[in-house]
């Protein structure tokens, strides 16, 4: 393979990962695509990793932020907290692409999804 084609390839591949970085703001617009891009390469890359997240869920003002703790304490038998009187915070086990976006369906007044995903293991995480 000369130099050109080298060049080519290279290129071809990052237009290619712009498309896909797009595609995936248009299909989860309010979910930090840093965190959707973790699991999404946590979930296909070790196919052991249990889901584990910490989530925060951003809402605008006025809304009843206890409501939304019971919300998700229900769906994800979790306790979650109250974070700046607009966010809700909780670990969630089995996060994977399609919970997130059930997440997100199921609850139109989110306004974002942000927070953070690693290799550890669910009970390793601190509060």
């Amino acid at each position: 393979m000369d130099r050109q084609a080298r060049a080519n390839n290279g290129d071809q591949l990052t237009q290619e990962y712009r498309q896909f970085l797009d595609k995936a703001a248009t299909l989860f617009p309010k979910v930090d695509q840093k965190l959707l891009l973790d699991i999404l390469r946590f979930q296909t890359a070790y196919h052991d990793w249990e889901g584990n997240a910490l989530i925060k869920l951003v809402y605008p003002a006025g809304v009843d932020l206890e409501k939304k703790k019971e919300w998700i304490f229900s769906r994800y038998d979790r306790v979650p907290s109250i974070e700046e009187n607009k966010t809700v915070r909780f670990k969630a086990f089995k996060m994977y692409v399609q919970e997130l976006a059930n997440l997100v369906a199921e609850d139109p007044e989110i306004e974002y999804v942000t927070g953070s995903t690693s290799l550890t293991p669910a009970e390793a995480y601190s509060a």
